[in-house]
């Protein structure tokens, strides 16, 4: 009986995250990313990542993550773990956005939610804009 409560209460929980998810506007003007929650401001910075095949320097079948805002991108790297390239846009926010705490919040989510994952495909860049509200 315990593990149904425990299951019901985990669904309950992920329903409520996901409605909270959807409820948010997509916005991809670099200077305003409000989400309808308007508790995350996101500053000067598009928090989203892109996944591409076959990048310079890599071969035609091989994807890789890179942040696609240019300032949080600065000195960035493309990578294959996508976890890296969520710390980075994670840690941009503060450092160069000037995002507020509820964003800095929002992206350790969604960080959180890529790990979780452990895919390394398109799939883990929608999931990661989707959770952030893009």
């Amino acid at each position: 009986m315990y593990a149904k409560t425990l299951l019901f209460a985990l669904f309950a929980a992920a329903t409520a995250s996901a409605a909270v998810i959807d409820g948010r506007q997509n916005n991809n003007n670099n200077n305003n990313n409000a989400n309808a929650n308007a508790a995350a401001d996101f500053g000067s910075c598009n928090p989203t990542i892109d996944f591409v095949l076959g990048r310079p320097g890599r071969k035609a079948d091989e994807g890789t993550f890179l942040p696609t805002d240019a300032v949080v991108a600065q000195g960035q790297q493309e990578a294959l773990n996508p976890n890296i390239i969520t710390n980075r846009v994670c840690d941009q926010l503060g450092n160069v956005c000037d995002a507020n705490d509820a964003a800095k919040a929002l992206c350790e989510q969604a960080q959180a939610l890529v790990q979780g994952l452990g895919t390394k495909d398109q799939t883990t860049a929608d999931a990661f804009n989707q959770a952030l509200g893009f």
